[in-house]
């Protein structure tokens, strides 16, 4: 509801003409005033004898208007989405197998009985074998979210109207000096002036506060590209056993065999016998990569994208100030109940 001016709110600032003046309009905030009769002439284009007539006849009528203001204001909230980007890396272990082959040699010595006949023989072969590791690695991907959130704010606004009074007018006696009316004196308003809305409200756009979000609710993480893994970090090799070596043939004088050491029927015919495998460097073969295990993905940096409302903003209650004055008062005068038309 609008609330209605008072009588007192039509001040006496809006004065616009001195009251002693003939063709002067003027108006006080209770509706007094005094009106020139050349003021009525202007306006509706007389000349004196047919303004002294039509005021013989009570032909005129006077009214005031006085524009007003009204501040409003409106409580406004509004929901919105927010879109945005997280950064992850995605950490993973591998195992793997390496294959390796190990130099190894055997030196064989023998003494027979006799004591003036000692053979010796030298042979190399490879050993193989196998070791596992593991490595570790990780790659980047990025994943998309979004949020839901709110915010709240005000706006405000002016409602335009206007107050109108009928004024109770008295022909002014006392300045016909030349026997003519010279002029209106005011009196009063005839009941409380009434208000009345002019137009629509002018509102301002809203002004709103931060943007208040729920959690982010992720899709799963795109991870581009494979792993960057380190070295591999292995255990010690195992190598078989020396029965599976691959021996090369054995290096020996002309005429003896390191079989005649070894067998058992010569047995008792040696008195003393040296058989010593030694093993050699180890060269690395290649290795094999094994299964990736994903060991977890660690969260990074989320970069905040557009936010979008969801919704138009829902406005609350308007909140009314007080109806004041923002203009001069103006007095209109109709002639045989026209059109009212404004003095000056």
């Amino acid at each position: 509801m609008r609330t209605l001016l008072t009588i007192g709110a039509l001040t006496a600032a809006t004065l616009v003409a001195s009251a002693t003046a003939a063709n002067a309009a003027t108006i006080d905030s209770t509706g007094k005033g005094f009106v020139g009769k050349g003021e009525v002439q202007s306006v509706f284009a007389m000349n004196n004898s047919a303004l002294q007539k039509a005021v013989d006849n009570d032909e005129f009528r006077f009214t005031a208007k006085q524009p007003t203001a009204q501040s409003l204001s409106q409580s406004v909230s509004q929901t919105g989405t927010q879109v945005g980007t997280q950064s992850g890396t995605e950490s993973a272990v591998q195992t793997g197998a390496q294959s390796g082959t190990r130099v190894v040699s055997q030196d064989l010595t023998c003494e027979f009985t006799n004591g003036n006949d000692s053979q010796t023989f030298h042979r190399d072969g490879i050993r193989e074998g196998d070791r596992t590791g593991t490595r570790e690695g990780s790659r980047v991907g990025t994943r998309e979210g979004v949020r839901e959130g709110d915010r709240t704010g005000t706006r405000t606004g002016t409602q335009s109207g206007v107050q109108s009074g009928v004024i109770d007018d008295d022909l002014n006696f006392t300045n016909r000096k030349t026997g003519q009316w010279t002029g209106w004196n005011l009196k009063g308003f005839v009941g409380a002036p009434t208000y009345s809305e002019v137009g629509a409200p002018v509102w301002n756009a809203p002004a709103y506060g931060d943007w208040s979000f729920g959690d982010w609710s992720f899709g799963d993480y795109a991870f581009a590209g494979d792993y960057a893994f380190g070295d591999y970090s292995f255990g010690d090799y195992t190598f078989e056993a020396d029965a599976g070596v691959e021996w090369g043939d054995w290096v020996a004088a002309p005429g003896e065999n390191p079989a005649d050491c070894l067998r058992s029927q010569t047995a008792d015919k040696i008195t003393q016998i040296s058989n010593v495998i030694t093993d050699g460097p180890i060269t690395d073969g290649a290795i094999t990569d094994g299964a990736v295990t994903v060991t977890g993905v660690e969260n990074g940096a989320i970069t905040e994208g557009t936010i979008t409302p969801t919704d138009p903003p829902a406005y609350g209650d308007v909140v009314t100030g007080e109806v004041v004055n923002s203009g001069i008062a103006k007095v209109y005068v109709s002639h045989k109940g026209g059109v009212a038309k404004a003095l000056a």
